[in-house]
């Protein structure tokens, strides 16, 4: 299996790097498995202008002309992808939110419906308040995250804070393992939380104009149809499938 690692650290052998290669060494010992890092900091990848061309034209229209692409393809060709970010001011590296900002357009028209894993590593802790908005513009890609791993790691060997070494052994090997089966499994597994996104979603596209370039999408995908659960068939009982429904019209109302 081929995974594709994001690197959003702009150390390129820092902390980061070495717990993901903790888990590449993990998942290697359950099995075949080739992994290729793509640092962000060598990448041409130029700041979102905010033109909302991507949202209201297509994002083939974007008139930054760099590696978007060529990442959206390394995405697409992986099997599962892996995401990594140190935890600067209780948030994502600059370089990975502008990653991140560049595939704005893919929350609204999802593409990448396959398992990922979160790499955080901080100084001094706090990457809880940076997990949530992290994991969320990543399922809003369609991506399922399997699992997170966050360390504490500063240049203070007398810190009391550092995560103990046989505690992130543990942390990797578990990550790994539920990741690689999942991997091997196949088809990443539907969520209710997933369900309910994707109907709200779906609620919101059908009321705009059809000449707009998300109704479009959508409409060619067949996801605007009645019988349309999720942008993949769930593995869902009607219960399930019930219960999302009546919480995204739910969350229609509230928002």
């Amino acid at each position: 299996m081929r995974i594709v690692t994001i690197m959003g650290s702009p150390r390129k052998k820092g902390n980061t790097y070495e717990l993901t290669r903790k888990v590449e060494e993990s998942m290697k010992q359950l099995g075949d498995v080739e992994f290729e890092y793509i640092f962000l900091k060598d990448l041409n990848l130029k700041t979102c202008s905010g033109c909302q061309i991507c949202f209201n034209k297509g994002e083939e229209l974007c008139p930054l002309k760099d590696d978007r692409v060529m990442l959206e393809e390394k995405m697409h060709n992986a099997d599962g992808v892996i995401f990594t970010s140190p935890n600067y001011v209780f948030n994502i590296s600059g370089l990975m939110k502008n990653f991140i900002d560049r595939f704005g357009y893919v929350c609204h028209r999802p593409r990448f419906f396959k398992n990922s894993l979160i790499i955080i590593t901080s100084g001094v802790g706090g990457s809880g308040l940076m997990m949530k908005p992290f994991s969320l513009a990543l399922q809003t890609w369609g991506f399922n995250v399997i699992d997170s791993i966050d360390i504490i790691k500063n240049g203070d060997p007398t810190s009391t804070l550092t995560t103990p070494p046989e505690k992130v052994n543990q942390k990797v090997e578990k990550s790994a393992k539920k990741f690689y089966n999942a991997l091997s499994a196949g088809n990443p597994k539907t969520s209710i939380f997933s369900m309910i996104m994707f109907l709200f979603a779906k609620n919101n596209i059908k009321e705009l104009n059809p000449e707009y370039y998300d109704y479009h999408y959508w409409k060619n995908h067949g996801w605007l149809e009645n019988n349309a659960n999720y942008y993949q068939d769930p593995e869902a009982n009607f219960i399930k499938k019930g219960l999302a429904s009546i919480l995204s019209k739910f969350m229609g109302l509230v928002m």
